[in-house]
């Protein structure tokens, strides 16, 4: 019993081209062996011609069997690789152990690297969202402040011009109707300019998110771009959402922020629908329009291609607090986007 196991393991041990080969030569000499030894007995025993092709037929059949199952074990490493890359592009980050057990040298050494690139990649994908979230987080501080230095200082100061420029235009006498009319079209020139400055304040960090919540905002930002694009908007709210985490906040917006800017310059859309849910599990935003669509299987290729990443960053900026994004979307069948996030986040608790 000892001997078997030590050939058995020996066996497992042996490239795949040897073990091929040898369980060939066993099948040859087996059936050259076999085959001589019933030849010639038939021979012997003057047996009709129909024995003969009768024993010729079934020593064939066994010896295609016999070799059938000597290379469909010696290929099942090969095998044994093919399910472990198919585990790992389904998403799986650990690879199971049963795969690098010692088998053919040739496969588990491919294993070992595969095992070795898996968790290198593992660990650079978990340095990039590190860093990744460090960039976005950075991002919304630079924007805040810059929206708040634009609004106290740039703001006022343009607020300043349009008060100065009215009390000249009432100071100015009646005859002076040229330059009366110059300093009005002055003061409308920064009047249009201070709330061209608003809009980008607030495309910036509206203060709305800060003062009155994520549902509010939502609903300015829905209802100032896709109502001036000509595309009616309904918004439905469900739950508490003021006790969301800052960044929770910030990420749902900025999210449901693209998804709008899709909408408005892509879908060709007539109406939109978006509701913000909080179920006490997750936090559920969904933006649905009846535009042309799309094929999402195509569409992360298509934003590589482009350079245009606006469906990739709201799936990075969603999976970042943990949350995930789904697409649903068909050609002329309008196109929906639902992301969940968790109500409560590690780290933003």
């Amino acid at each position: 019993m000892g001997t078997i196991n030590f050939l058995r393991e020996k066996l497992k041990r042996t490239p795949i081209l040897y073990r091929i080969a040898i369980g060939n030569a066993f099948v040859i000499a087996l059936g050259a062996i076999g085959g001589t030894l019933i030849v010639r007995h038939l021979a012997d025993q003057s047996a009709d011609l129909w024995l003969i092709l009768l024993f010729l037929a079934i020593g064939t059949s066994l010896s295609v069997l016999i070799n059938f199952w000597i290379i469909k074990n010696a290929l099942r490493p090969l095998n044994d690789l093919n399910s472990l890359v198919k585990q790992v592009q389904s998403g799986s980050s650990v690879i199971d152990p049963q795969f690098l057990e010692p088998t053919d040298p040739d496969i588990s050494q491919l294993c070992t690297m595969l095992d070795s690139l898996v968790r290198e990649l593992n660990e650079r994908n978990l340095e990039l969202r590190a860093l990744s979230k460090q960039a976005i987080d950075a991002l919304e501080e630079e924007r805040k402040q810059i929206a708040l230095t634009l609004h106290d200082d740039t703001g006022q100061s343009l607020s300043m011009v349009i008060i100065s420029l009215e009390r000249l235009e009432n100071q100015i006498p009646v005859e002076y109707a040229d330059l009366h009319r110059k300093l009005a079209e002055t003061r409308h020139l920064a009047q249009a300019a201070l709330s061209n400055l608003r809009k980008i304040v607030y495309g910036l960090r509206p203060s709305i998110l800060d003062d009155l919540g994520l549902l509010p905002a939502i609903r300015w930002y829905a209802r100032t771009n896709l109502e001036e694009a000509g595309i009616m908007v309904e918004i439905n709210g469900d739950g508490d959402f003021d006790s969301l985490p800052i960044q929770v906040n910030s990420t749902l917006f900025r999210i449901a922020q693209e998804a709008i800017n899709n909408v408005v310059r892509h879908s060709k859309a007539t109406s939109t629908e978006i509701s913000l849910t909080n179920n006490g599990a997750s936090v559920i935003l969904e933006v649905k329009d009846d535009g042309q669509g799309f094929n999402p299987s195509t569409i992360r290729e298509q934003a590589l291609q482009s350079q245009h990443f606006g469906i990739l960053g709201m799936q990075e900026r969603a999976e970042l607090i943990g949350g995930s994004i789904a697409l649903k979307s068909k050609l002329h069948g309008g196109t929906q986007v639902q992301i969940e996030v968790p109500y409560r986040i590690n780290g933003y608790e």
